[in-house]
């Protein structure tokens, strides 16, 4: 056997030895943390089922989540031009582009278990209990809610999204370079959703007050925390380079200047950048005393103050401590009072643009109670059991009662959903009626408008109250008067199946200031529907 024979053969042996022993190496890994892995899954999907179960198993499709039903006819672009790049490769890859509730339900609840998994790793979490209350605030916070309650269409993506983001904390934190690891998974997190960029600040910034009050040094913790912004700035570099390739070679041009493009930050002057993160930290505050919860809000605001009292007086007994030298206390104050920026970082670079669906970050401040609670209970010798573990408990306890409060509140929109669901579709039902009726009506030719809302289905349902007001998601937000002539359209070819032309945007807008429209009577009123220059108007309120 010739020398070049022999090389390659030795080659080969090395790749074979190398790769068996690290599946090996992965297989042991597996082992050890196996029950954890069930543990989170069982929790995960557990709390998941409770709140959620209901949207996985009904077709109640509003705003987005009908208006791309169907990702191929509309959504694909659409995310492409938001920056949300790899959507459409995704959908490609693991789901098809129509909307199955129950299939994205399973995959999200999965994506959620692993991430789950990656935050109990990132601050070796042991405690059982505590595993429990991560996946429940993981799994059950408002923003899930909101997620599923109206955008189900993108909510596997969105908790993929959460997954990559705790992804490239677990790297970083695991691994001397896993900084540059975690460039690769906050780059995909970005082009899914790139909100979830505020979850790994967020992380970030609670592991480092986490080693500060453990006694590490100001040094040890800036060094680490530095390498966590070449990750974050590596990271935005990579999706930079990917929008302007994908939009290139797709030849979709990026949304600019939208409430929701991209590039806003780009237009913003320093001191519109000072004002916009100010303003979003006593926003974000405000956002989390005032959370949305089937309680009270008296009651939901009273728990608020209380835990993160809790856990303030634990910091500041820690902080205050004569261990800790005097750069430390100053690195841990700044960070804590960096939080609000972190959870809610989008605000800024968005220019003030925030609804629920970007505020997930925000909710991770349960997680931080409870890891001050548990490290009080580790640390403090010279506090008596008693006070420690009281701390414990009620940190526990209000941050249960927070969680089931949102399985009440989940449960009480998904049901909102439904039955306003069933209420337009009935209603819309009386209404192609009529259309028909209508003698120079042709269906699937003449050009049809809808003028308004239903003057009798805007009312709040009676105990849905604050449904109304606290989440995103309005009753009928594909009913968008001029806006919203795709959600009608998607309205009649998905829900109704019925072959009527929704009038092009022009027609529609001319129709919005119409003279001879604006005298019509709303429906139900005899005249309500009526052909105006050659085009059927439907005026709802």
């Amino acid at each position: 056997m010739n020398d070049s024979r022999i090389e390659r053969s030795s080659l080969k042996t090395g790749d074979i030895c190398g790769w068996s022993r690290y599946a090996t190496s992965a297989a042991e890994k597996f082992k050890r943390n196996r029950n954890l892995i069930l543990l989170c899954l069982i929790a995960t999907f557990a709390w998941g089922m409770a709140a959620h179960a209901y949207v996985f198993f009904h077709s109640s499709f509003s705003h987005d989540a009908l208006n791309e039903f169907n990702a191929e006819a509309l959504g694909n672009d659409w995310k492409i031009q938001l920056g949300r790049v790899f959507v459409p490769l995704y959908r490609f890859l693991v789901r098809s582009d129509i909307t199955l509730p129950w299939l994205i339900g399973l995959l999200s609840l999965l994506y959620i278990s692993a991430a789950v998994f990656m935050v109990v790793k990132i601050f070796d979490i042991s405690s059982k209990c505590l595993t429990i209350l991560t996946a429940g605030i993981l799994t059950v916070n408002i923003t899930v809610i909101a997620q599923a309650a109206t955008y189900i269409n993108d909510f596997d993506c969105n908790m993929l999204a959460l997954a990559l983001s705790v992804a490239a904390v677990y790297l970083w934190k695991e691994y001397e370079k896993g900084f540059l690891l975690g460039i690769i998974p906050v780059c995909i997190s970005m082009g899914l959703y790139q909100s979830y960029i505020s979850v790994t600040i967020t992380l970030i910034l609670l592991y480092l007050i986490i080693r500060l009050l453990d006694g590490k040094t100001f040094r040890d913790t800036f060094g680490k925390g530095l390498k966590s912004v070449g990750m974050l700035i590596g990271g935005g570099a990579l999706y930079f380079v990917s929008i302007k390739v994908i939009s290139l070679a797709s030849g979709i041009t990026l949304k600019s200047g939208n409430y929701n493009s991209i590039d806003t930050i780009l237009s913003m002057s320093l001191p519109e950048i000072v004002h916009t993160t100010i303003y979003g930290y006593f926003y974000t505050c405000y956002k989390l005393l005032t959370a949305l919860s089937s309680y009270p809000a008296i009651f939901a605001g009273i728990i608020h103050v209380a835990m993160i009292a809790i856990a303030g007086l634990i910091i500041l007994r820690r902080v205050f401590q004569k261990e800790i030298h005097v750069k430390e206390k100053v690195l841990t104050l700044a960070l804590i009072a960096l939080l609000p920026i972190g959870m809610n970082a989008v605000y800024t670079l968005t220019g003030g643009m925030s609804h629920d669906l970007m505020h997930y970050a925000v909710w991770l401040v349960y997680l931080f109670v409870l890891l001050i609670g548990w490290w009080a209970v580790d640390h403090f010798e010279m506090v008596k059991p008693a006070l420690k573990h009281g701390q414990l408990v009620a940190l526990s306890l209000l941050v249960f009662i927070v969680l089931w409060g949102n399985v009440q509140t989940a449960n009480k929109a998904y049901l909102k959903k439904d039955l306003e669901y069933e209420a337009n579709l009935s209603l819309f039902t009386r209404i192609v009626y009529q259309m028909e009726c209508c003698e120079e009506y042709v269906t699937g030719e003449t050009s049809v408008v809808f003028m308004g809302k239903p003057d009798s289905l805007l009312d709040p349902l009676p105990g849905f109250e604050e449904l109304y007001e606290g989440m995103t998601g309005e009753r009928y937000t594909y009913v968008l008067g001029a806006a919203g002539r795709d959600y009608y359209q998607a309205y009649f070819d998905y829900v109704l199946m019925n072959p009527a032309v929704i009038a092009d945007a022009d027609t529609w807008n001319e129709m919005q200031t119409n003279s001879e429209v604006d005298e019509m009577p709303c429906y139900p009123e005899e005249g309500s529907i009526a052909i105006v220059d050659g085009v059927l108007v439907v005026k709802l309120g």
